[in-house]
């Protein structure tokens, strides 16, 4: 009821396009912007490989489009309400999963304090916070903690990447993720290189089994 009255007040807009909504909808998006998503087909993507720290991982689009244009405004433009828009459109994938009922805690992608305070907000751990609520699982923000300033991964080649995030991140409480089964989210998987090394620490830690979820992909498969 809250939520309506604040539709009321503020009128939902398509995060694409802008368009008014009606006050009742649950996402986001006009009709003339449905189509033009890129969705991958069957959101999953094959990254397992003998490094790989993650069981599987649901992507939900191609990094492109109109997908990629609202990402960078959701992510460096101050748009953090596009939060419950991906995270519907990633609950709409996950519930039709036949497993996801066996996952034990939500997590999202860390980032470090200093560049959460400058951004204002971290745009997975929104995600993952509307998308905990939607499943009805336990998000758990302070389990999975960034101890280390790293630069933006966009700018660096594949080796550097690694480089970058290695030991970049710690769990903070073994206990609660020893035998979990773990969903962890972010908004865009470029190499996959942050994924897994987040992956890592929680596997090190006595994780059973992680999926990784995000919106959208630049990869091609």
């Amino acid at each position: 009821m809250f939520e309506e009255i604040l539709n009321l007040i503020f009128p939902p807009k398509c995060i694409f396009c802008g368009k008014l909504l009606n006050y009742d909808v649950k996402l986001c998006i006009c009709n003339d912007c449905n189509p033009k998503i890129p969705y991958l087909r069957n959101g999953k993507i094959n990254l397992i490989k003998n490094n790989s720290y993650f069981d599987d991982v649901i992507c939900i689009c191609e990094y492109s489009g109109i997908i990629k244009d609202a990402l960078k405004r959701y992510k460096f433009f101050n748009r953090p309400s596009y939060n419950m828009t991906f995270a519907q459109m990633m609950y709409s994938k996950i519930s039709e999963m036949t497993d996801w009922k066996k996952v034990d805690i939500i997590l999202s992608v860390p980032l470090h304090r200093k560049k959460e305070r400058k951004r204002g907000y971290n745009q997975a751990r929104l995600i993952a916070k509307q998308l905990g609520k939607l499943l009805g699982i336990r998000e758990s923000q302070r389990l999975l903690v960034r101890t280390k300033n790293t630069d933006s991964q966009s700018l660096l080649n594949r080796i550097d990447r690694l480089e970058n995030v290695k030991d970049a991140f710690e769990v903070s409480d073994v206990s609660a993720v020893r035998g979990k089964s773990i969903l962890l989210v972010d908004d865009i998987l470029t190499t996959g290189t942050t994924l897994n090394e987040c992956c890592k620490v929680l596997k090190n830690a006595g994780a059973d089994t992680i999926t990784a979820a995000v919106v959208a992909t630049g990869r091609k498969y």
